[in-house]
């Protein structure tokens, strides 16, 4: 079995597939740290798994010696083919041996492949599915801008992802670790079916870091009550799904509150940044008082004998009405960092009630909701 193709064709494509591998997997099935290596024709397929997810990648090469299969110790390969500048190489595997050479423009590797009889099958998906089909941008802009508000409890694994919650009339993508809430509802994807499904956080990533930025056609996605499989036009991903119930979502948002204050968002951000540095760093409670069309931003630490005191400006329909409200400057950093807008609207009713923050500047049939809970303020 020998090809030959570019070294840095090959080691794009190693070190995209070789972000599913994971440690631990290994401990149990050894052969999960290596990538299986499939020829047929003039197309090498590449594909790496761990005990939950599997991805494979297809790339053109130029075959100088039959179809065939084998695996490699990822570590192995990737370390070598990294030290090379971009040039031509020539891969060839002894069928009996499993004796591997690189071939390059002055020199040669050589190591040990494996047979892959003992890598896994690739998951076959029951025939009970639902499937869907979205632009790469659009599935790309939901878990960006949700993924960020999942939890990292695994003690409530259905938390730590994301929901695509499928609606005949549009798809919403939401996330929540108790504190805060995101959800993005995109009214340009249609579905026939009402389903949903949960992505675990690690394939959100993988999806949002490395896979859908590199796409730009649309993702074909087939699903059943346990399994995820996405094929994309250089990368199908095979992933299991969160078990369980996600939580009623929409019944934790406020409907409707009395006060809106619009704001500039960097403005607030640094600013509360500012302030959190001398806020207690076991609650980083900031408070908020509007009046006037300016925001008071104030933190303090007791034991410290610290505090800070801001002002920034701001247009509200409070008008003389004085409100106060104090949030996790963490928490509400997470949600204006994930907010690609200039301005934002800040809803608010009291200090028992959520606050709804919301983007004043969106793309065409995109609608971005964040909901973070207030902290309660000693005494009042």
């Amino acid at each position: 079995m020998k090809f030959s193709v570019t070294s840095g064709e090959l080691k794009q494509h190693l070190q995209t597939v070789s972000k599913v591998i994971n440690p631990k997997s290994m401990t149990t099935v050894p052969v999960l740290g290596n990538i299986l290596f499939e020829l047929e024709g003039n197309l090498l397929t590449l594909t790496a798994a761990d005990v939950n997810s599997r991805i494979s990648s297809q790339l053109p090469v130029q075959n100088e010696g039959g179809a065939g299969c084998f695996t490699v110790p990822n570590q192995t390969l990737i370390g070598a083919i990294n030290e090379l500048p971009d040039q031509p190489i020539v891969l060839d595997v002894d069928e009996e041996s499993y004796q591997a050479k690189i071939h390059y423009s002055n020199g040669q590797f050589s190591f040990l492949a494996s047979s892959a009889d003992t890598y896994p099958a690739a998951l076959e998906l029951t025939s009970d599915l639902q499937q869907a089909t979205l632009p790469a941008s659009s599935l790309l802009s939901g878990l960006e801008a949700t993924m960020l508000a999942a939890s990292a409890d695994e003690r409530r694994p259905i938390m730590t992802g994301v929901l695509l919650d499928f609606l005949e009339d549009r798809l919403v993508y939401v996330a929540s670790d108790g504190r805060i809430l995101v959800r993005r509802t995109d009214y340009k994807v249609k579905t026939a079916e009402v389903s949903s499904l949960c992505l675990p956080a690690k394939i959100c990533q993988l999806l949002v870091r490395t896979l859908l930025p590199k796409e730009s056609g649309d993702v074909q996605i087939a699903y059943d009550g346990k399994h995820i499989q996405l094929n994309m036009e250089q990368y199908t991903l095979t992933a299991r799904l969160l078990d369980g119930r996600y939580p009623n979502y929409n019944s934790v948002i406020p409907p409707s509150s009395p006060y809106h204050i619009v704001v500039d968002k960097d403005a607030l951000l640094y600013a509360a940044k500012r302030v959190s540095l001398f806020s207690n760093k076991a609650s980083r409670l900031i408070l908020f008082e509007i009046q006037d069309d300016k925001i008071r931003i104030t933190a303090n630490d007791l034991d410290l004998s610290a505090a800070a005191e801001e002002f920034i400006l701001c247009q509200s329909d409070a008008g003389q009405t004085r409100l106060r409200i104090a949030f996790d400057f963490d928490m509400l950093q997470v949600i204006l960092q994930g907010l690609k807008t200039e301005q934002v609207t800040i809803a608010i009713a009291d200090q028992t009630r959520a606050g709804i923050i919301t983007p004043n500047q969106e793309e065409e049939g995109e609608e971005t909701l964040s909901l973070i809970i207030p902290l309660k303020l000693i005494g009042e």
